[in-house]
């Protein structure tokens, strides 16, 4: 009895320590930062912050369409409250059409850059990092459900430099939180998801590597959510999102994708199903983060026929 009682002990203290370590790591990641800048790719470029309703500060970059014509801008630090006001480029030598970059996680906008750099022959881009990682201010990251927030106020603040309408391609993290935020944002054209998850709660348990004990441990992760952050990870989906939106949306997910599995982008397909503007293309053989030779013109194609 004495033992039964011992093993009984030691695997609750396993579970809760176990996920609550795993819920720990999975909010505050070690933090990468990318050296990169858009100037290191020969891109003029403004360096910006703005903030977002509940008060986190993010870092981004305004990044000039290439055949734009207008001259460098200035890439060493400015002040804040000139950064804010987008001060470096005139508001009358801007082009409209910009499309947010997102990244995944738990990486920055600097990570994505020379991947999607090639957007810029035609469009304004906008980056910046997510809260808590990158540059951008924050204590934890809430993987999606606060990001939302993030975005909107990126979008925010486009709309104060003129820019009212915008295409959004986002990775992993930043797919899900461009479905996401979409359906409360009438600014958003088109999307670009790749390798999104569809619900956070089904991706809690892709946290652990360990064969059946991970499903108990992604459902207390789900539990430290709601009572450390307010968060229903249930809540958190980017599938039930998607069943209300009726702009363009191409989702791109990879059958080998070794981080979010493939049967988020089925989700994902069935939530768009009534959508006529979806479009998704299912590659066999890559996985997380890698692309092939097609990429960039499939990408390209689809802002161009949807975003003009």
């Amino acid at each position: 009895m004495i033992a039964l009682k011992t093993i009984s002990l030691a695997l609750v203290l396993f579970f809760l320590f176990t996920s609550l370590w795993g819920f720990y790591i999975s909010i505050r990641p070690p933090k990468f930062t990318s050296t990169i800048t858009p100037g290191d790719l020969g891109l003029d470029f403004e360096e910006v912050s703005f903030v977002t309703k509940d008060g986190i500060r993010l870092r981004g970059w305004f990044i000039l369409r290439q055949d734009s014509g207008q001259v460098p801008l200035q890439t060493e630090e400015v002040p804040i409250d000139k950064i804010d006001r987008g001060s470096t480029i005139s508001q009358g030598d801007i082009g409209t059409k910009t499309i947010i970059l997102l990244h995944g996680y738990p990486a920055d906008k600097g990570n994505i850059l020379p991947t999607m750099s090639f957007l810029n022959q035609t469009y304004n881009l906008f980056l910046f990092d997510f809260r808590y990682l990158g540059q951008s201010g924050g204590t934890y990251t809430t993987i999606g459900a606060r990001e939302t927030e993030d975005l909107k106020a990126a979008i925010h603040y486009l709309k104060s430099r003129d820019i009212e309408e915008v295409g959004v391609w986002g990775f992993s993290l930043g797919g899900a939180v461009a479905l996401m935020t979409a359906q409360g944002a009438p600014e958003i054209k088109a999307i670009v998801s790749e390798s999104s998850y569809a619900s956070l709660a089904l991706l809690a348990p892709e946290l652990y590597r360990i064969p059946i004990l991970r499903y108990p441990l992604g459902y207390l992760s789900g539990l430290w959510a709601k009572l450390f952050l307010g968060i229903n990870t249930k809540k958190v989906s980017p599938a039930a999102a998607a069943k209300n939106l009726t702009i363009p949306v191409l989702v791109i997910h990879s059958k080998k994708d070794d981080v979010i599995p493939f049967s988020h982008a089925v989700r994902l397909q069935e939530s768009l199903e009534d959508n006529s503007k979806a479009e998704f293309w299912f590659q066999e053989n890559l996985r997380h983060g890698e692309f092939d030779a097609e990429y960039q013109a499939r990408i390209l194609d689809f802002f161009k026929r949807n975003f003009k």
